[in-house]
């Protein structure tokens, strides 16, 4: 069974079955970005300054200690990247600054983050292209679909074939590989793709040559030196030489970061550290990323967080959790979002 075909079916399976699993799944179909030059090789998120909230309705954002600083008044917003954040007036995105102030206006039927000055837009009727932050179209609308730029190539799809653009629009890796959505970032050098008609996974460098021969159902990025990767229904890991590190064992594994991955094993997670080695035995639901030092595990049907000492800092009293980001972290509770600082209050509360 192809892959694709299979993350479509686990995931009608698993959406009335299992959150955790879903959060699984998920992060396979729809990664956070790379990390870029200017954080660390671990962290897959930019360090965020203002936290979309939700009130009354429509979106705006608070900063770390709870602060609306900009008030809710759009109809959707993203993430804060490079200072600008795309924002929905009605049925059309645009860009704001971290005042609050339009700068790009709202006419895009889909945008992405900025990334490396540019972010890809689409207009109704038409494909994908590129504006600077003037909102001035840099790359022709000509892609079927789009990534973020990521050491200055963006990974494109023309007749169903991924290539490669730099910042200027000019194809330097030609449309030939293939890949699961929202996947195919340079990384440390290196970008996962599925070559040939095998559909397997291998790496090429900036050149478009492959460099660790095709042969995974899984590759993914490299952290530190090392890429989690799935042979058949097991994930290890292997060096940007292609040696493998630590031998496919596992029945899923994340990326590291902070010195550890999460590994399931027996239906259960737990942690490893660089070398493989078991630091923290399986024993959760599931466990996501370590970030600022806590990662959020869920225990039963509740998640809460640990130290890489696997001693509980705030209970599992959440029915979603994720990555702490400059001191706070998202977390839900039934269909309501809040943010909570690193010892658990809530500086968001998820019933404003």
């Amino acid at each position: 069974m192809k892959p694709s075909l299979y993350l479509f079916i686990s995931l009608a399976v698993l959406g009335v079955t299992s959150c955790s699993a879903v959060k699984e799944i998920q992060e396979l179909i729809d990664p956070p970005p790379p990390p870029t030059s200017t954080t660390s090789p671990v962290k897959q998120k930019e360090q965020r300054k203002l936290f979309p909230i939700q009130q009354n309705g429509k979106y705006g954002y608070i900063n770390k200690t709870g602060k609306i600083l900009i008030p809710p008044r759009f109809d959707r917003v993203k993430d804060f990247s490079e200072g600008l954040a795309a924002v929905k007036i009605g049925e059309r995105w645009g860009y704001i600054n971290e005042k609050g102030e339009i700068v790009i206006k709202p006419e895009f039927d889909s945008v992405t983050r900025f990334s490396q000055g540019l972010a890809a837009v689409k207009k109704v009727g038409q494909r994908w292209g590129y504006i600077n932050k003037n909102g001035e179209i840099v790359i022709q609308p000509q892609f079927e679909e789009t990534v973020h730029f990521s050491q200055g190539l963006a990974r494109i799809t023309i007749d169903g074939k991924w290539g490669y653009i730099d910042r200027t629009g000019k194809i330097v890796i030609q449309p030939e590989y293939r890949g699961q959505i929202g996947r195919g970032f340079f990384v440390d050098g290196l970008a996962a793709v599925r070559i040939g008609s095998a559909y397997e996974y291998g790496y090429i460098d900036r050149t478009g040559k492959v460099v660790i021969e095709a042969k995974y159902d899984f590759a993914g990025d490299f952290i530190n030196g090392l890429a989690r990767i799935q042979i058949g229904d097991r994930w290890g890991y292997i060096s940007k030489t292609g040696r493998e590190v630590i031998r496919p064992q596992f029945e899923f594994s994340q990326d590291f970061s902070e010195g550890l991955a999460a590994i399931k094993i027996a239906d259960k997670y737990g942690y490893i550290d660089v070398s493989g080695k078991k630091v923290i035995q399986p024993k959760y639901d599931f466990a996501g990323n370590f970030s600022e030092g806590l990662a959020e595990v869920r225990i039963d049907d509740k998640y809460g967080y640990i130290n890489a000492a696997n001693e509980i800092i705030i209970d599992p009293e959440f029915d979603n959790a994720f990555a702490f980001s400059d001191g706070i972290a998202e977390v839900w509770i039934e269909d309501k979002k809040g943010y909570i600082d690193k010892i658990g209050r809530f500086v968001w509360n998820v019933t404003r």
